[in-house]
């Protein structure tokens, strides 16, 4: 007869594989028991269904996740041309640091051979960018290259300051960031799919970075944004990007200005929860008020809740852009009044979200 095992020694031999269930394969595809909800699973942040000026390629989706260890970025796209070299842009934002402001050019190289040297105007505050460049069709299926910059202030590496990671392969061979990139430590791998009509396993470019090279600051409930795009091997902007610009059926060209373009040109991402809202409410549409504003130690949040029942959902969010209150999305109809709980003296943003529209406040405790 088999001894019988005790729960001490169940727990040790289950850990293990609990622990690699809650994980990603980076291969340069989201698989579909990659996606789903909670810890080691992607979200589709978005999904592009503009125009392809380059004919059937570009950019198909965005999806996010995370680990207890790790933040996962998967861009689906297909960047293998017949005409030259094509790459995938990836911008990031986190709450960990400070990075180049929004409504200012990012700092690109300016040598003109800097793999990120492209220098757009941005809708968001900026720390780092991602590029896999790829290249035609008939060419080596080792012309994968993935570069990183970091637009980070307050450390050793100068903003600006891009690095080439590495060179990968069209079938999705990982590449591991070294000890001197911006984000030491990061993997990266690009699968290739000849178009995107044939693109129909999620693939393209997927980034794996550890919580830990970020600093304190990035944890589940952090919000982070995002902006993803597709250029040409000069660094010429197409028409795609995720989120995408309505309308648009030109090139974007060189560095454009992103901050220019009617709508919010960003993804805000809460680690753990998902997208959140990204269209604005019209002043005065909610009732929208904190008072009292200045308050000691707790206020109180005032909103309406237009035609009807609707989902509602509001979260408050410190000066490194960590949520400290949350109140879950609730169906809610007319006016409301919701109590902070107790907080620290400081500064704090209050975004309140209706359906899918959104709107905030500043809060400030003494």
């Amino acid at each position: 007869m088999k001894p019988l095992l005790t729960l001490a020694a169940m727990a040790a031999l289950l850990a293990p594989s609990l622990s690699v269930s809650a994980q990603f394969v980076v291969d340069g595809v989201a698989t579909a028991t990659e996606i789903g909800t909670g810890p080691g699973k992607y979200q589709l942040a978005a999904a592009y269904a503009g125009n392809h000026l380059d004919a059937d390629r570009g950019l198909k989706a965005l999806y996010v996740g995370s680990t207890a260890t790790t933040l996962n970025l998967m861009l689906v796209g297909s960047a293998e041309s017949t005409g030259g070299f094509r790459a995938l842009i990836l911008y990031l934002n986190t709450p960990a640091r400070p990075g180049a402001a929004a409504g200012t050019a990012l700092p690109g190289g300016s040598d003109g051979l800097s793999p990120l040297k492209h220098k757009p105007t941005m809708d968001m505050v900026v720390d780092y960018g991602f590029r896999v460049s790829v290249g035609a069709t008939g060419g080596a299926a080792t012309d994968v290259f993935f570069s990183n910059v970091s637009y980070v202030t307050g450390t050793a590496i100068t903003a600006g300051t891009d690095a080439y990671v590495g060179q990968g392969s069209k079938a999705g061979a990982m590449v591991v960031a070294g000890a001197t990139a911006p984000l030491p430590g990061t993997r990266y791998a690009y699968l290739n799919t000849a178009s995107l009509t044939a693109n129909t396993t999620n693939a393209g470019l997927e980034i794996e970075i550890p919580l830990a090279a970020f600093g304190p600051g990035v944890a589940s409930g952090s919000r982070i944004d995002l902006f993803a795009t597709y250029t040409d091997g000069a660094g010429i902007f197409y028409s795609e990007t995720i989120p995408a610009i309505a309308g648009r059926t030109t090139t974007l060209g060189p560095d454009p200005n992103f901050a220019a373009i009617a709508g919010t040109q960003a993804i805000a991402f809460e680690l753990g929860a998902g997208v959140l809202a990204a269209r604005s409410a019209a002043p005065g549409t909610f009732a929208f008020g904190l008072y009292p504003n200045p308050a000691q130690a707790t206020a109180t949040v005032a909103y309406t809740v237009p035609g009807g029942r609707q989902a509602v959902s509001l979260a408050v969010y410190n000066a490194l852009g960590q949520r400290v209150h949350t109140l879950p999305p609730t169906p809610q109809a007319g006016p409301q009044l919701v109590k902070l709980g107790s907080l620290p003296a400081g500064a704090y943003l209050v975004k309140l979200q209706i359906g899918d529209q959104y709107t905030s406040g500043k809060l400030v405790l003494e």
